[in-house]
């Protein structure tokens, strides 16, 4: 009887909403690439929250993979009298870009862009880190 009316199950009428829950829309060709984030690859698109433990020493340590999306990653270091330094693969204490002890840092990414880390502190320091994708007008590449 719903259909009758143009509603539920009524894929051509009066613009009713088809057993797959999608409108119909006369003469509507999707955009290339306008596909959402995860659509390739069936995984929904989801913020990762993680506790990176910074060992001592000069030698710098991925604490970002890359991946293909762009993100947004908030680095939180403890609040310690020592400074954790991020970068480029080649960071050091005297080239990274230092982080306020206590102070969440915004950091954001294109893809495929790493982050890695170094400290200055003689004991381990456990960095908070939390990464999720941009989707605000952001689409899944195709490579």
């Amino acid at each position: 009887m719903a259909g009758a009316f143009g509603g539920f199950g009524d894929p051509g009428g009066m613009g009713g909403i088809g057993p797959s829950g999608v409108r119909h829309t006369p003469g509507y060709q999707p955009t290339p690439n306008s596909e959402p984030m995860g659509s390739i690859t069936g995984t929904p698109v989801r913020t990762r929250l993680y506790s990176f433990p910074l060992l001592p020493g000069p030698t710098a340590v991925q604490i970002i993979s890359e991946t293909r999306e762009n993100k947004i990653a908030l680095v939180t270091p403890p609040n310690v009298g020592f400074t954790v330094y991020i970068g480029d693969a080649g960071v050091t204490p005297q080239t990274g870009f230092a982080l306020q002890p206590g102070v969440e840092k915004e950091i954001i990414l294109a893809g495929f862009q790493q982050v890695f880390a170094v400290s200055d502190a003689p004991v381990m320091l456990r960095l908070q880190i939390e990464v999720a994708p941009i989707l605000l007008a952001e689409r899944e590449r195709r490579l």
